[in-house]
């Protein structure tokens, strides 16, 4: 069931969302947290491998994030993209933009920053082990 759900949040949505510019292209997407880890974050976290090139602050991806379970607002199966960068030497992140898409691939929420926020990484997090990914392509298992 899990696995149906990322599978169809991965393809199925960004068809969907045609209008964001983060979803117009797929790529491959890697399982960054293994199982158990998704299960008690009640999140599954992708990056898009092909997403990865130089820009923003020295590498640019796509990331996408599908809920596991409600979380706020956001039913269980909200799909988040997020464009970001990340300097992996300066230990600095921003999200350039983000979109979230319903279950049923609808957008319920789009933002493009005009000037996104720096950031310092929190290299122990949950997202400073994403960032991780991107800089050194080791998956935390």
């Amino acid at each position: 069931m899990r696995i149906a759900l990322l599978l169809a949040a991965l393809v199925a949505t960004p068809a969907a969302a045609q209008t964001a510019t983060l979803t117009l292209q797929t790529g491959e997407w890697y399982q960054v947290f293994a199982n158990d880890i998704e299960r008690a974050t009640g999140r599954s976290v992708r990056v898009d491998a092909a997403s990865v090139v130089p820009g923003g602050l020295g590498r640019q991806f796509r990331q996408a994030t599908v809920l596991l379970r409600k979380e706020g607002a956001y039913p269980r199966g909200t799909v988040f993209y997020t464009q970001r960068s990340v300097n992996c030497q300066a230990g600095r992140k921003m999200t350039h933009h983000w979109s979230a898409v319903a279950p049923n691939g609808a957008m319920i929420g789009d933002q493009i920053f005009a000037s996104p926020v720096l950031e310092a990484v929190h290299w122990d997090s949950q997202d400073g082990k994403v960032l991780k990914f991107v800089c050194q392509g080791i998956l935390p298992r």
